[in-house]
């Protein structure tokens, strides 16, 4: 499997929210199976949001995940590599976010059929998006996924991938919730060995 393939269902990925540490991670490929390996170099970010974000909240939401995601692997003894440096193993890191409603809030929305207004489309209409950090109302928040793939540089093959999803009601839980979960999928793998 090529790592476009492995990315395609990653476009379709976004954050604010990562998945808490207490749901379930998904795996795919034995960490017992993996080739020793001291270095990593990130290859690919895929992060997607429910709703039009700045650029400067996407480069900050962006620079939160990865340093998430690369610390934990730091943690268990592995170096990240930069530049044109081999690394013994490539990671591939995905955020998706959606936003939820209750039943209750579904509900009243869907009594209130109104003309919508298709001016917020249009990037020059002046119209800003909410900050990220803006409180949701009640009954509104945030689910979503995290992905963390490792891929064989030789081959561009999956070697071991996790997944988590989880739910979360403000950036900040959400953030929280991304690093603990990160932490939590790289538990799984062997600590890096020595060279």
């Amino acid at each position: 499997m090529t790592t476009k393939k492995i990315l395609t269902p990653i476009a379709t990925i976004s954050l604010l929210l990562g998945a808490c540490a207490s749901d379930p991670i998904e795996m795919a490929g034995d960490p017992g199976a993996l080739p020793a390996f001291q270095t990593f170099k990130v290859q690919e970010e895929r992060y997607v949001f429910p709703e039009q974000i700045t650029d400067d909240q996407r480069a900050k939401v962006s620079s939160e995940l990865r340093a998430a995601a690369v610390g934990a692997l730091q943690s268990r003894g592995y170096r990240e590599v930069t530049g044109s440096e081999p690394a013994d193993v490539l990671v591939v890191l995905g955020a998706v976010s959606r936003t939820t409603m209750t039943a209750a809030v579904e509900q009243d929305l869907s009594k209130h059929i109104n003309p919508v207004d298709t001016t917020v489309f249009d990037g020059s209409s002046g119209n800003t998006p909410a900050p990220v950090g803006e409180q949701r109302p009640p009954g509104v928040g945030r689910e979503g996924d995290l992905i963390l793939y490792l891929i064989d540089p030789a081959t561009q093959r999956s070697l071991w991938r996790a997944s988590s999803s989880g739910a979360a009601t403000t950036p900040g839980e959400a953030l929280r919730k991304a690093r603990s979960t990160y932490r939590s999928m790289v538990r799984k793998l062997p600590e890096a060995k020595p060279a």
